[in-house]
């Protein structure tokens, strides 16, 4: 158990199951305390007796845990309130907009201190009361600018929020009511003011004028709208984006930052809800531009298409190419209803616009929830796995075959594209995943493998499917350990009820 005589910056394993760790390092007068898996209630009594006993102000990282609920929110909000009347603090590091929006729920108010990073922790926790009086001052005239001051106003076309300050637009920061501002919003323009904002001083805020923020505002709507339609162009004209390779590479020089900004907005944020399944997902990027993709895709009729896949390479061109390919595969799945068709209409789409040292693998489900069919189609990506206890085997492969997008002309690849169909039952899990989980390597080079996750499945199998991919990113990270993610990790988690 970590105490205040623990060497500086080594990580203790506190409490471990199948579903969730925890794990924590002394970081000077702070114990810095990670939460990795899945949250159940087991969690709360490992806290209450390994973490909450300690006598050390307490830093707490949720940002790798799932199924965070109010019953922990409130624990972690009740803990800080009686370690007031101590000399130990409780702040949060890194945490999510759920955590956040939860906390707020339980009283007026209620929030509890928080830092982007365990860096930025103060060294000494007591001085944090003064740090959050004045960040309280701070957060009180963004409320009262949002509602009263017309330069804290100014919204461009989709909505997001423009800063005062700097004349940049906030993609995290929506405004719909100034008046009814929510927690987390007040939190996203306070963290943009202080982290990214090149204008502001909080000693002396001086905002721009408002000719200067209307000129602003009309280039970026300007800007927008032209980004708008050279993507419906590009699309129509089937993303021929690829003929001039310089034009190219200066056109995506020049709007890297609005790829890196939209990536995340070109995937779904949460799974739908599919009748007889539960369905969950892990996105977990190597850098802050992914090759990894997925969606989730209305093919008429009730079904539902299933699409992941992972595009050659790391870094701004993946992930350029990873837009292009998502949004094509799915016009098509939308346009023609069939996995092996549309994979080969998306072929013959990207094919003229990748090199041949460029290649994209796909897999793609179409899920009949009336039939509890599965009819899929896969170009060289990772054979989906389906376990079932009560099959024989209880493990398959779906690895029909098929080339990778882009290595071939239409002739030849619409010849090896095979479709096949699966009759589902209660209790499968079909794991669709990325190579960036198998080929994850720990300290001594050796790969996460199959083995490892098709474990974790046997011993969750009868659990929810958010259960199961929580499990398996805290088998993940505790294989790799301090090993860095050399590859993007994207799985998605279908189980029939």
């Amino acid at each position: 158990m970590p105490t205040p005589s623990q060497p500086p910056g080594t990580e203790r394993v506190l409490s471990s199951n199948a579903d969730f760790q925890v794990a924590a390092r002394v970081l000077g007068n702070w114990l810095f305390v990670l939460l990795r898996g899945h949250y159940d209630d087991r969690l709360l009594t490992a806290l209450r007796t390994q973490v909450f006993t300690q006598r050390m102000s307490l830093a707490i990282d949720v940002s790798g845990l799932t199924g965070i609920t109010t019953t922990l929110a409130r624990e972690l909000y009740l803990t800080a309130g009686r370690m007031k009347s101590t000399k130990f603090r409780l702040a949060l590091v890194n945490p999510n907009e759920k955590v956040l929006s939860l906390i707020s729920l339980l009283a007026p108010g209620a929030r509890l201190p928080s830092f982007a990073a365990p860096e930025e922790l103060p060294p000494d926790p007591l001085q944090m009361e003064r740090q959050l009086e004045r960040a309280d001052k701070e957060r009180e005239q963004i409320r009262a600018g949002l509602r009263a001051n017309p330069l804290w106003q100014h919204v461009d076309r989709e909505g997001h929020w423009l800063c005062p300050f700097c004349a940049k637009t906030v993609d995290q920061v929506r405004l719909t009511a100034r008046l009814s501002v929510p927690a987390p919003t007040i939190e996203a323009i306070y963290g943009h003011l202080h982290a990214q904002c090149d204008g502001y001083d909080p000693d002396a805020p001086q905002p721009k004028t408002a000719r200067d923020l209307e000129a602003a505002l009309k280039a970026i709507n300007e800007e927008k709208l032209k980004t708008a339609r050279s993507f419906a162009t590009a699309l129509e004209t089937k993303v021929r984006v690829l003929e001039d390779k310089a034009q190219w590479a200066q056109s995506f020089e020049q709007g890297l930052k609005i790829a890196v900004d939209r990536q995340k907005r070109l995937l779904p944020a949460k799974p739908p809800d599919i009748p007889g399944c539960d369905v969950a997902l892990v996105y977990r990027p190597a850098q802050s531009v992914s090759g990894d993709f997925y969606d989730f895709i209305d093919m008429g009729q009730g079904r539902v298409g299933l699409a992941i896949g992972d595009v050659a390479g790391h870094g701004i061109e993946a992930g350029i190419l990873m837009g292009m390919t998502k949004k094509v595969l799915s016009i098509r799945a939308h346009e023609l209803g069939d996995a092996a068709a549309a994979l080969c209409r998306a072929n013959a789409d990207v094919y003229g616009d990748l090199d041949r040292r460029t290649f994209v693998t796909a897999f793609l489900g179409v899920y009949d929830p009336a039939a509890r069919v599965l009819t899929y189609a896969r170009a060289g990506h990772n054979p989906p796995l389906l376990f079932n206890r009560d099959r024989a085997p209880s493990v398959q492969k779906l690895d029909t075959g098929g080339l990778m997008l882009g290595m071939s002309q239409s002739a030849l690849f619409d010849r090896t594209m095979k479709s096949e169909a699966v009759q589902m039952l209660s209790g499968d899990v079909v794991l669709l995943y990325t190579d960036g989980l198998e080929e994850a390597k720990n300290a001594q080079g050796e790969q996460f493998g199959l083995d490892r996750f098709t474990k974790v499945l046997e011993a969750q199998w009868g659990k929810p499917a958010c259960n199961i991919v929580g499990a398996l990113s805290l088998a993940l990270d505790t294989f790799c350990g301090s090993v860095a993610q050399e590859d993007d990790v994207t799985v998605i988690c279908l189980k029939v009820l």
